[in-house]
């Protein structure tokens, strides 16, 4: 069934308030209350457009403070609809309010002429932020006024603001979790803008505030839809709406596009492209009939990025396909099989949905914490082993003073060295090897480790690093590509011809410490990067993931969460019978 809404925009004429972001005539493009008259030709001239016959519709006063309004002036707005609500012409009625003009006597009324729905502008529910912008109420209002609406059986809908002066992300993630705690089921995402002759535009032009930008605001709401719709909050809006103001001389400064849901709906396909990790020449997309353009992308920008990864691109409408379940096939021209590694090495401190998921890729040995090292890494496998050429590796180097307890089909040596507790002492293992190049700083690597590289040619490669804990802070790829979140290493591979990429580690958690190491958190098989935790939480998610697809890897990330330093996770495969 088609839903409309038939708007009826009101100026903010029973507003005591002016919020520090608000010239409400820029924002609506009305200056005049509307009359009597004028609501019921705006009814008849939308119902005579609607060619739908099953259709629900709603008249939805917008716009302004609805309930601030004269008690006699509402009820005259909402009797000239009640003869459309008895021809069942029209379905209900909404309306937009504060929260601080709310009442429940005032709400019954309103429900007995046919309101069903009431959205508050909550717009923030930090109380710091709402007294700095100047709205008027607090919180508690906000809390308040939401209940009173939900017991009376009304829907409830909270709209909010991003990009608040005073605030970040966090409060506004904050206010979502507050939106949906507080009943609503419905929502509206505004960025904030500077809009001329308003108090926002002076704390701008003094350097005082910076609004976001369009590519972070578009980020953003994406986040907060999907957060919304996995807690069935409806988003019945995002971005503001298009006027002639605010597409000339009203518009200031900030995150303001006639096409910003677009823009969204774009990036959360774009979202799940990103996930895509087929090795393919060819790549065939089904999505529902209408999502096709929001799936190849505001200006065609998902179809491009796809193309930068596969020869071949379709992305194609299919009727019956649901959102939430796109239909992704694949055809490659070059694809073994290959059999899951017999033994996986893995901390026990890895949180439990990650356990779960990397359960599922085969047998894995979880490291309990020893007393051999200090606690924060004391049960990580890049502590104690070493493997060579992580993505087929098929033995390792253990620390003498280690119990060994991997299956007997896997082929372990003793090195010289125990690990201790203090540095130099726990890091003799945490050396990367891959093909004929050893990566440490050589002054404490265990002489097992040298051994094998002594044995494996005359052009074996040795380069010292300063950073002992090199595995922590590296992964190979293969021998020319690298991921590190050392500087002094990646200063060191690039002066030696390979291609590093840099992760910041303070994005990175490690119990005990202030911050981990990317790397750390990472395994490799076959053409495989398994990660614990979700590369989204990176700044440099977007490029980190072409980096790795360039060099014809996937990603399996074990959940959604923080990334967490795990002390890596090694895959190790069957060797003897």
């Amino acid at each position: 069934m088609k839903h409309y809404n038939i708007p009826i925009f009101l100026p903010e004429l029973a507003c005591p308030f002016r919020c520090v972001y608000c010239n409400q005539f820029s924002i609506t493009g009305k200056q005049q209350l509307s009359d009597i008259q004028e609501v019921k030709n705006t009814i008849d001239k939308y119902l005579d457009s609607f060619k739908e016959k099953e259709r629900f519709v709603e008249v939805a006063f917008f716009g302004g403070n609805f309930t601030g309004l004269p008690e006699k002036m509402q009820d005259d707005f909402l009797k000239i609809v009640q003869p459309y609500l008895e021809k069942g012409v029209v379905n209900g009625i909404r309306c937009s309010t504060r929260p601080d003009y709310i009442d429940e006597k005032r709400v019954k009324i309103l429900k007995s002429f046919g309101m069903k729905n009431i959205e508050l502008g909550a717009q923030t529910t930090n109380d710091v932020i709402l007294q700095k912008c100047g709205r008027g109420h607090t919180f508690k209002d906000i809390e308040n006024a939401s209940q009173i609406i939900v017991n009376e059986g009304i829907t409830l809908g909270l709209q909010m603001m991003i990009g608040l002066p005073f605030d970040s992300f966090n409060d506004d993630l904050q206010t979502a979790k507050d939106i949906v705690r507080l009943g609503a089921k419905e929502t509206r995402i505004y960025p904030c803008i500077v809009v001329k002759d308003t108090e926002l535009e002076k704390l701008y032009n003094k350097g005082e505030y910076k609004p976001l930008s369009i590519d972070d605001a578009v980020e953003q709401s994406a986040t907060l839809y999907e957060y919304f719709n996995k807690n069935d909050v409806k988003v019945l809006r995002i971005g503001l709406h298009a006027s002639e103001d605010l597409n000339g001389t009203a518009y200031v400064a900030g995150p303001y596009h006639p096409n910003f849901a677009e823009m969204v709906f774009s990036r959360l396909w774009g979202r799940k492209f990103d996930k895509i990790d087929e090795k393919s020449d060819e790549i065939v997309i089904e999505v529902p009939k209408n999502e096709l353009n929001h799936a190849i992308g505001y200006k065609g920008e998902n179809k491009k990025k796809l193309e930068e990864r596969y020869k071949r691109v379709v992305i194609v409408e299919k009727p019956q396909c649901d959102v939430s379940a796109c239909n992704l096939q694949t055809k490659c021209k070059h694809q073994n099989e290959k059999s899951l590694p017999i033994a996986i090495i893995a901390s026990d401190s890895m949180p439990n949905k990650a356990k779960e998921n990397l359960s599922k890729l085969g047998d894995v040995v979880w490291l309990e914490p020893s007393d051999k090292a200090y606690p924060s890494i004391s049960s990580h496998p890049d502590i104690f082993f070493f493997c060579k050429d992580e993505r087929h590796c098929n033995s390792v180097i253990y620390a003498k003073n280690v119990d060994i307890n991997l299956p007997p089909e896997i082929e372990v040596i003793k090195g010289e060295k125990e690990v201790g507790k203090k540095y130099p002492d726990t890091v003799p293992y945490n050396a990367v090897g891959v093909g004929n190049t050893l990566i440490h700083n050589m002054l404490y690597t265990d002489l097992s480790i040298k051994n094998l590289y002594g044995k494996i040619s005359t052009k074996s490669v040795q380069l010292a690093v300063n950073q002992g804990y090199t595995r922590c802070n590296l992964l190979a790829l293969d021998e020319r590509n690298f991921i590190t979140s050392d500087m002094g290493i990646k200063r060191v591979l690039e002066a030696n011809g390979c291609n590093v990429f840099y992760v910041d580690p303070h994005q990175i958690t490690l119990p005990g410490q202030d911050y981990g190491f990317f790397p750390g958190c990472c395994g490799l098989v076959d053409d495989t990067v398994v990660v614990c935790g979700a590369l989204k939480h990176l700044k440099e998610c977007k490029e980190l993931r072409k980096f790795i697809r360039r060099n014809n890897m996937k990603i399996i990330e074990l959940y959604d969460g923080i990334l967490v330093d795990v002390g890596s996770i090694f895959f190790i495969r069957k060797t003897k019978n």
